[in-house]
């Protein structure tokens, strides 16, 4: 039964510099271009700073209120490889990963320890002032190994609280599979995703959709013309 983890290292060991998350902010005019390698040193990286950094194990509860970015991309896959069950938005949890511009009200609404991600295309460091409390992570990531250093997660492990209740790591990536069968997408595909898609597709596309399908999946933000970006980025399949 394949799990998140083992599905990112086979497509990076396969297609390593293909691309599989891209990022468009339509109204800024950024593209971020994630191949599989890429996102697999970030899950690991990441992995690593949960378990090392946070000491949460396998089965923790984290946060993620990010936007349609490629940072809930990576960070979804940091969490599932560290055996992790993800709630999106903001919610109680072991840990919450957030946005600096949404800091301020994390901290307001949840006892849980807060962490911000950068959205800078880069991934740079934060340079403006934080809540008192709140870290920047960027620095705790970058320190970590390429490799996961910690054992690998299992397929029955809760990953992703959809619609108040939690489904494995299998059970997502059968919701996935079935997901993208109902919209057309197929195997080797370009999907496109924006911001305007229904929570359950919006999560489940940033990454257990393309790696169910051995596709690549596109992030669109923005209210520019997602027409335009379809055809830009040959896109075969759209869920918006």
């Amino acid at each position: 039964m394949a799990n998140i983890w083992s599905l990112l290292q086979a497509r990076a060991r396969t297609a390593g510099a293909a691309p599989l998350i891209t990022y468009i902010d339509s109204d800024s005019g950024e593209r971020t271009e994630l191949s599989a390698t890429s996102v697999a040193n970030a899950a690991a990286k990441i992995a690593n700073a949960l378990r090392d950094e946070f000491e949460l194990e396998a089965g923790a509860s984290v946060a993620l209120d990010l936007p349609v970015h490629w940072q809930r991309s990576t960070w979804l896959a940091g969490a599932w490889t560290a055996g992790c069950r993800v709630l999106p938005g903001l919610q109680e949890s072991d840990l919450l990963v957030t946005t600096p511009a949404l800091s301020a009200e994390a901290t307001r609404v949840t006892s849980a320890p807060v962490v911000v991600v950068s959205m800078h295309p880069f991934g740079l460091p934060i340079t403006e002032p934080m809540p008192d409390g709140v870290v920047d992570v960027t620095l705790a990531v970058r320190q970590q190994p390429d490799a996961f250093l910690y054992e690998p997660p299992d397929a029955t492990l809760q990953a992703l609280a959809l619609e108040g209740a939690f489904v494995t790591q299998a059970e997502a990536l059968d919701m996935a599979t079935d997901l993208a069968a109902a919209r057309g997408l197929a195997r080797g595909g370009r999907l496109l995703v924006t911001d305007a898609a229904p929570s359950t597709t919006s999560w489940l596309s940033a990454l257990a959709v393309p790696l169910a399908m051995d596709a690549s999946v596109v992030l669109m933000h923005g209210i520019g013309n997602s027409d335009a970006v379809a055809e830009q980025e040959r896109i075969t399949c759209r869920m918006n």
